[in-house]
């Protein structure tokens, strides 16, 4: 791919991994392992000025909502991100882990994907 004006944006640093399931053949339970399937991919968070912040309910039992931060992650458009990654994103020298969520706006020369804050597998 030819790297596009917009791509010497991305000057952040990401990983990509998924969560993936079999079936433990000693004990037939389901068991879950993570994968990586992307490393060091250059891409760049979206600026602090368009972070939105969004309000969810975390659990169907639990009336308390909780603030959280969504934000767009912005990378080749060749990159194939499957749904429910966990993104491990370098950015000036500090690690934030994201999961990404919903699917992405994939245009010419880049694609948006909308992240939030990891905090624990579903």
């Amino acid at each position: 791919m030819v790297k596009t004006p917009l791509a010497r944006l991305w000057t952040d640093r990401c990983d990509v991994y998924v969560r993936e399931s079999a079936v433990d053949k000693e004990t037939g339970r389901k068991v879950f392992s993570e994968r990586k399937i992307y490393a060091d991919l250059p891409c760049r968070l979206s600026h602090r000025l368009s972070f939105e912040t969004v309000n969810t309910v975390r659990d169907a039992g639990d009336f308390a909502t909780v603030a959280g931060q969504a934000v767009k992650l912005f990378m080749a458009p060749d990159i194939e991100l499957p749904a429910g990654s966990r993104i491990v994103l370098r950015r000036m020298g500090e690690e934030v882990v994201f999961v990404r969520s919903g699917v992405p706006a994939v245009f010419e020369a880049h694609q948006e994907v909308r992240v939030e804050r990891f905090y624990k597998w579903a």
